[in-house]
């Protein structure tokens, strides 16, 4: 059975597909309530589940406003943001970040009230 599961060819996870079309956790600043995470290795092509948190942050929250200050500074120029992280988080181009770049936002699930809409722009 387990042979059979692994000869599956399920597709991605949708929101580890966009990081890896993107260039992986390394070029995506992610803040989401996820504490795993699949990563492709570049030259095998296997996937495997990482722990998103590389020891030093000490909860999710933390690891979130890490992965918002690399995005702020410019280490990160592609920022992914779910509902989960979003309270209180601004990624605008603010005179006070080094990253000034102009942004682009995509939406891939809209939020069900219009409130919580217009406060993700």
């Amino acid at each position: 059975l387990l042979e059979a599961v692994d000869a599956l060819q399920l597709p991605p996870n949708p929101l580890d597909h966009l990081v890896d079309l993107c260039g992986g956790p390394d070029k995506v600043a992610e803040m989401t309530g996820r504490e795993k995470h699949l990563v492709r290795d570049a030259d095998t092509g296997q996937v495997e589940a990482r722990n998103r948190r590389d020891g030093t942050e000490t909860s999710q929250k933390m690891m979130n406003m890490s992965e918002r200050n690399s995005f702020q500074q410019g280490d990160k120029l592609i920022a992914i943001i779910s509902e989960a992280a979003s309270t209180g988080v601004s990624l605008q181009a603010d005179k006070r970040v080094k990253n000034q770049r102009r942004r682009c936002h995509m939406t891939l699930e809209l939020p069900w009230s219009a409130d919580k809409a217009i406060q993700q722009f």
